[in-house]
């Protein structure tokens, strides 16, 4: 999915998206600590999914660059 399409779920508003290269991302993607079960998702049907999931809460997303075009890897995690 594209940061644009991400932008349109209100979850995600105050959520964090870092750059791939961004020191913060690993945090996102390993949940640092405050996060078990970390989900990733490439999909905006996944993401959806996972909204639905109240045992689930968004940790943020990572811009990363595929094949040319952007694209953002959304992250979440159960709460410790």
């Amino acid at each position: 999915m594209n940061e644009a399409q991400l932008s349109l779920c209100p979850a995600f508003a105050a959520v964090p998206i870092y750059d791939e290269s961004d020191e913060r991302a690993h945090s996102i993607m390993s949940g640092d600590g405050k996060a078990q079960g970390i989900r990733e998702c490439t999909r905006m049907k996944e993401v959806e999914e996972c909204l639905e999931n109240p045992k689930l809460v968004p940790l943020g997303g990572v811009r990363f660059v595929l094949d040319g075009k952007k694209a953002v890897v959304v992250y979440f995690g159960e709460l410790v």
